[in-house]
């Protein structure tokens, strides 16, 4: 199962490498700078379809914030952000297709840029087996005779 810290990780970095903005998490409120990307994960509820399987999944929401409003620079990086989610992302071993990017305006005068990109995706629940593998098999035959 993919982990929060995972996730997260691999969106910061994709949006860095993407962008080459620096990259906040919500609990930053000041002392940060201009311009910069704020990234947020929301889960997604967690439902058992199956024994094995759970249908999951999360929204990042990402927040532009900019030295000075500039509705250019803003479809550039909407733009941007776009080619760089592309079809699928990879996180830790898992390829996740990528459904709907959004886009809206928050913030009091409603001028900050903020992308939304949704994952939906199933999840094994059954636990990997960790019992040692056995590395031989043997089989003998044996032929009785009738009388």
């Amino acid at each position: 199962m993919l982990s929060n810290v995972e996730i997260k990780a691999a969106i910061n970095e994709l949006l860095e490498n993407a962008t080459g903005l620096t990259v906040y998490g919500k609990e930053v409120t000041e002392g940060y700078t201009t311009p910069s990307l704020f990234v947020e994960k929301i889960s997604k509820p967690f439902k058992r379809e199956t024994i094995g399987f759970a249908k999951s999944g999360f929204t990042i929401k990402i927040t532009y914030f900019q030295s000075a409003p500039d509705e250019l620079d803003q479809m550039r990086l909407l733009d941007k952000v776009r080619d760089a989610f592309g079809m699928c992302v990879k996180i830790a071993d898992r390829n996740l297709t990528v459904g709907e990017i959004t886009h809206d305006y928050v913030g009091q005068k409603e001028n900050i840029l903020q992308i939304s990109v949704d994952f939906d995706f199933y999840e094994n629940t059954v636990p990997e087996e960790t019992a040692e593998i056995a590395s031989e098999y043997g089989l003998e035959i044996k032929k009785n005779e009738e009388a």
